[in-house]
């Protein structure tokens, strides 16, 4: 699969991330404070949205990097590999932090404390991982 240009340059790139982050963020901000709130119903519905969000938006955009973008990088063999597999090792912690707190809210029927933490960690590990690609695949 080839990468569309988008990709590949650094003002687009970090416009789907800015984009995708800034959204997670204010999910994450209001199934917060429903939380506090104990609005239950509520805080489910839009850690529910969050979720969709996450697959949607963060983890297809990671799909496309790793099936395309990436793959050439490796080819052209420019980059370390190691640094790239790096940027990929942060995408599986998308998807498996995300299928974890999915999991587990479908089996708890609610949101803990502990899923606020995960989604948490996702924004964080996220905010690393735009930096990280952006000093490794734009460094000019």
């Amino acid at each position: 699969m080839r990468s569309g240009p988008a990709l590949r340059q650094i003002t687009s790139h970090r416009a789907i991330h800015d984009a995708g982050q800034a959204q997670a963020r204010e999910l994450t901000e209001m199934m917060k404070q429903l939380f506090n709130e104990e609005r239950e119903e509520d805080c489910l519905k839009t850690a529910k949205v969050l979720i969709e969000h996450w697959e949607e938006r963060i983890i297809a955009h990671a799909d496309a990097e790793d099936e395309g973008f990436y793959q050439e990088l490796l080819a052209e063999d420019k980059i370390p590999k190691k640094d790239i597999y790096m940027l990929m090792r942060d995408h599986d912690l998308f998807r498996e932090i995300v299928a974890h707190i999915k999991e587990q809210i479908n089996v708890e029927k609610k949101v803990t404390e502990q899923h606020i933490h995960e989604f948490y960690a996702l924004l964080t590990i996220n905010h690393f991982h735009h930096k990280g690609e952006e000093d490794t695949l734009f460094p000019d």
